[in-house]
């Protein structure tokens, strides 16, 4: 808190200086205009511009035709202006309305109503490295407004554009508080081992969505095709995400945003009851064969509550709670055409719906602009900062949520004698003092001067500075925890331990551009010239010490015999130049070039240095001189071409060998340190290299629908990944080697319609999205036809990358329903007299024979299928099973809104999307015992009386846990309500009576609700990769809030 107290004292200097400057600028110019005043005599006109539902219009301009006269609207909406006589006439202009004349003749007073020009193409769209008109850009870029940040109770901006932008996959992988980062795919994935995530640019320097305020964001781009983000060349492969901050404002304005909101999770699994579970392993015991370990009397004794020792414990009822969020944020702006500075300051403060779990997050952000030498030097400072206090329960969430998916209802919290079970351990640690707590920092500098020299040309100079620091501590008390009910274990005892890692990086970027326009008659070209350096240093310590003498989280408290410290530092750099050619004829004819040459400190000599070119063409045909009724029809045919690189291997070193200081030899007959080389080197480590070619559109009909279709083709060469070498060498990691290809393929259609602005107060936009993805791997070299993944659980096996399948495709066994009693034989030529459970069952010949991968299979046992055709099943018959990548992406906004109140909704979901869940709390008694059983399963399992069901009979058998089949491949297709929105905004004539400018009020809702037929207690919204279960909920949110400016 010190490293922010300071910052934030700095900031408060900042912004004071900055209001005095402001004030001796205007006061200066008020003593100018005052004299100018009295040196003639001239008519006053005053005025209001509004819109068509009675919103003040804050920066119209007014200009007295034929004259250099002008002023702007103030944040009322108001203005003042001397004109000559009588006769002139005013001209109002704001961006994105119909300008209108008003011709004075008597007027003392005017109130103007500016409507909205709906047929406006001329938008600003930010590209790379700069902006360009909306009709001029011949990429794929989808701009997104945040307008509605300020109304939902979101800490990740990466859920602004859920549902909004057609081709990208946004999962928000938790609902943890202080971990809500958002995976976020572009047009599939693009590499095998690698990085997939967007390049995320903020106000022109690379960031994540950590480094910024939702509230702060004026808009977000996302450049979907190469040609559009060649410009960042290495960086790119997987699509670019730029962020524009907000700006200041002329005059002084306050900004207060309030919100609060309960959240819970959106689903949790229903198990069932302690005696149901005991009943149900009976039986999954006797299904295999085993004794039953539960009488009747004991399954009385739960049921009724007769016996202490018989409990009925609900563990997600236990760990899980109704939680609360609050959020504050404040903003001071003000300025003029000169100068003018914007500050915010933010805070967080969210209980966790897993208890025990909290996090408070302070955030600001300060920024000045200059304006000097007849604006020809531009001056802008920008300073973020955040600190964010995370607490957790005593292990990760994963590992707790895979222990109460472990736990059953017939297991204690809390014993008779108030020791924790080991089940119930982590809310005892909680409530002793222990836990993991991170403390997450973060400071960013960044500064940047342009000059204008002369006309058209434009020099920028940019420096930033960032550093991120996380410290994490673990600190767990001694204590003792209870033995089990039947006395199967006895308690023990649990050491005390302590825990500290310190992780830092610091990353600066220098970039230099150069920007030159050329206009002549109908010819517009513009050239863009840049250098760019970039340097990260990353340190990471850990110290680890057990038998805390006291409980403190101090080292010197512990035993000195059991520490142990270590640490490890990489830095990396690249160093670019790039440049950028656009160039149009009338407006018709549009052609785009950029290229970019990044050289990486990753690999080798020789393989350093990347060139990434990119090519564009648009042809507007509605300018065309055969077409007729232009207003009606808009059109914009685009083509593009373009080649991107991946350098972000998770190795900094992959062109060295690297040596190991930990390493232990016999040497003379005693054990010596040493060091040896754990991971090899590959010198011939190069970029991944995609090319993308895009087809699409642009059309616009009646000035109200808009459509935008993109087809598209990325393929992926020289993907980075790990090589198999025979152990022998004796190293510890695979080098990295450029092997594969991959292809993704696919077309984003977007269609929106807004309705002309009606003056009765109603109106409405609803934009909708979907987008189709194929993806496969094409090739993995001449050696590999396959590569296997790690699960969020360290599980190989499950995920594979096969040529010919899509990446991280499922891999296992398929399946063809269940046995049923028809595929038996048994005593006595298949007696049915014999009891079901006195039945010896074998299958019938002509039935593939699967007990060599399961023991004794029997009706209701998954019925697996011979893929090899050996009539036995084995490990060869394992084959692709299902897709983790969904095939379609869908989403809508719509928009309501009806004098001063609004309505939002936002939709989104996946089909063609699968998974595959196993583990405890899925598959029945998991690992021999651990584990309960969903209510699902309990009600729809088969039996010799409910044989017509798709769910398999109950088990208690390690082999059949870990047999990986379709059979647990689920349906993850889902449509989720993400956003519903009411507000109202006050009357700003009533307003004005109380000095305020505006207030809103609203109520929100996020996730109300989802549409699935995923597994029962279980979000569809998760990461591919955890194959468990054990991934913490989605949270749905109610909230009340308000904005208030001054």
């Amino acid at each position: 808190m010190i490293f922010l107290k300071n910052i934030l004292s700095l900031q408060r200097k900042l912004i004071v200086l900055a209001i005095i400057i402001f004030h001796f600028h205007v006061y200066s110019k008020t003593i100018n205009s005052k004299i100018e005043v009295l040196r003639s005599q001239q008519i006053e006109i005053k005025g209001k511009i509004t819109d068509v539902k009675g919103n003040a219009i804050f920066g119209a301009s007014i200009l007295e035709k034929g004259t250099n006269n002008a002023t702007l609207s103030n944040i009322n909406g108001e203005f003042e202006i001397k004109i000559k006589d009588k006769n002139s006439v005013l001209i109002i202009n704001f961006l994105g309305f119909e300008q209108q004349n008003i011709k004075i003749l008597e007027k003392k007073y005017i109130e103007i109503i500016l409507i909205e020009d709906t047929t406006q193409l001329d938008e600003i769209v930010v590209v790379g490295y700069g902006s360009k008109k909306k009709t001029e850009v011949t990429g794929a870029i989808t701009t997104v407004s945040t307008k509605d940040a300020k109304d939902r109770a979101v800490s990740d901006a990466a859920q602004l554009l859920q549902g909004k932008v057609s081709g990208v996959n946004i999962v928000q992988n938790s609902g943890q508080p202080g971990n809500t980062n958002s995976s976020i795919r572009i047009r599939g994935v693009s590499s095998i081992d690698n990085n997939n995530d967007p390049l995320i640019i903020i106000d022109g320097v690379p960031g994540d969505f950590n480094d910024i305020n939702p509230n702060d964001i004026k808009s977000l781009s996302v450049l979907k095709d190469a040609a559009s983000a060649s410009i960042y060349g290495s960086r790119a492969s997987a699509g670019v995400i730029i962020i524009e901050t907000k700006n200041s404002s002329k005059g002084l304005n306050l900004d207060y945003n309030f919100l609060y909101t309960i959240t819970q999770p959106t689903r949790l699994p229903n198990m069932v009851n302690s005696w149901e579970h005991a009943q149900l392993r009976n039986e999954a015991r006797q299904n295999v064969g085993l004794p039953e370990i539960y009488s009747d009397f004991d399954i009385k004794e739960f049921e009724y509550g007769l016996n202490r020792n018989r409990p009925n414990t609900d563990w997600y009822d236990t760990y899980f709670q109704t939680a609360a969020l609050s959020s504050h944020y404040l903003n001071l702006r003000g300025g003029d055409k000169k100068y003018n500075f914007s500050s915010s300051l933010t805070y967080l403060d969210q209980e966790g719906v897993l208890k025990g779990t909290n996090t408070d997050k302070l955030s600001f952000r300060t920024r000045l602009n200059g304006k000097f030498w007849d604006d020809k030097i531009i001056f802008n400072l920008n300073i973020y900062g955040d600190e964010a206090n995370t607490h957790e329960l005593s292990s990760s969430t994963s590992t707790i949520l895979s222990q109460l998916a472990s736990n059953t209802p017939t297991t204690f919290v809390i014993s008779d004698n108030g020791a924790p079970s080991f089940a119930g351990r982590h809310l005892y640690i909680e409530d002793i003092g222990g836990g993991i707590d991170n403390q997450r920092t973060s400071l960013r500098l960044q500064g940047s001067v342009t000059i204008k020299p002369i006309k058209n040309i434009k020099a920028k100079l940019l420096y930033s500075k960032n550093r991120f620091e996380l410290d994490y501590q673990r600190l767990l008390p001694e204590f003792e925890t209870a033995g089990s009910i039947d006395n199967s274990f006895e308690g023990s005892l649990q050491l005390s331990s302590l825990t500290k890692d310190w992780y830092q990086t610091n990353t600066n970027q220098l970039t230099a551009t150069v920007d030159y326009n050329y206009k002549n008659k109908g010819h517009r070209a513009s050239f863009l010239f840049g250098y760019e350096r970039l340097e990260r240093d990353f340190t990471y310590d850990r110290a680890f010490v057990n038998n805390l003498s006291n409980n403190l989280p101090i080292f010197d408290f512990g035993d000195p015999s059991t520490s142990f410290l270590t640490s490890r530092a990489t830095s990396n750099a690249t160093v670019s130049q790039f440049g950028r050619i656009n160039y149009s004829y009338k407006y018709r004819y549009i052609f785009n070039f950029s290229m970019r040459r990044d050289g990486s400190s990753r690999f080798a000599d020789g393989q350093k240095y990347g060139v990434f070119p990119s090519a564009s063409l648009g042809w507007v045909v509605d300018k065309e001189k055969f077409m007729k009724n232009t207003d009606v029809f808009k059109l914009k045919l685009r083509a593009s071409w373009g080649r991107l690189g991946n350098q972000n291997i998770y190795t900094a070193y992959a062109a060295s060998d690297q040596l190991s200081v930990t390493e232990f030899y016999s040497f003379g007959g005693n054990i010596v340190p040493g060091s040896g080389t754990t991971v090899l080197a590959n010198p011939d480590t190069t970029w991944e290299t995609t090319e993308q070619t895009d087809i699409g559109f642009d059309m616009k009909l009646y000035g109200k629908v808009t459509i935008n279709f993109d087809y598209y083709r990325k393929t992926t060469s020289d993907i980075l990944a790990r090589i198999t070498i025979p152990s022998s060498l004796g190293v510890t990691t695979l080098p990295y080697q450029n092997i594969g290809n991959m292809l993704n393929e696919g077309f984003d259609l977007d269609i929106g319609y807004k309705s002309k602005p009606n003056p009765d107060g109603l109106e409405f936009t609803i934009n909708s999205n979907i987008s189709y993805l194929h993806n496969e791997v094409t090739s993995l070299g001449n050696d590999l036809d396959f590569v296997d993944h790690a699960s969020t659980n360290s599980e190989f096996g499950v995920l594979r990358s096969q040529v010919g399948s899509s990446f991280a495709s499922f891999f296992g066994y398929k399946t063809d329903g269940l046995l049923q009693i028809s595929d038996f034989t048994w005593q006595n030529n298949s007696d049915l007299s014999i009891p079901h459970e006195q039945r010896n069952y074998l299958l019938k010949s002509g039935i593939t024979d699967q007990s060599s991968v399961m023991s004794n299979p029997a009706p209701g046992d998954i019925k697996l299928v011979d893929t090899n055709g050996d009539n036995i099943i084995t490990s060869d018959d394992k084959t692709i099973i299902g897709r983790s990548i969904p095939k379609i992406n869908y989403g809508f906004n719509i928009n309501f809104a009806y004098k001063n109140w609004s309505l939002r909704l936002i939709g989104q979901g996946v089909a063609g999307a699968q998974a595959y869940v196993n583990g405890p709390g899925v598959g029945p008694f998991w690992n021999v015992g651990n584990g309960s059983v969903s209510r699902e399963l309990a009600t729809n399992r088969w039996t010799f009386e409910n044989q017509n069901t798709s769910f398999a009979r109950l088990y208690e058998d390690k082999v059949r846990d870990a047999l990986v089949s379709d059979y647990n491949i689920y349906d993850a297709d889902y449509f989720r309500m993400k956003n519903v929105t009411l507000s109202y905004s006050f009357n700003q004539q009533l307003l004005e009576k109380f000095r305020i400018k505006k207030l809103n009020v609203f109520a929100t809702a996020e996730n109300l609700f989802t549409i699935t037929n995923f597994l029962d207690g279980y979000d569809p919204e998760r990461d591919y990769r955890n194959t468990r279960g054990n991934f913490h909920p989605q949270i749905a949110t109610m909230s009340l809030g308000f904005n208030l400016s001054f």
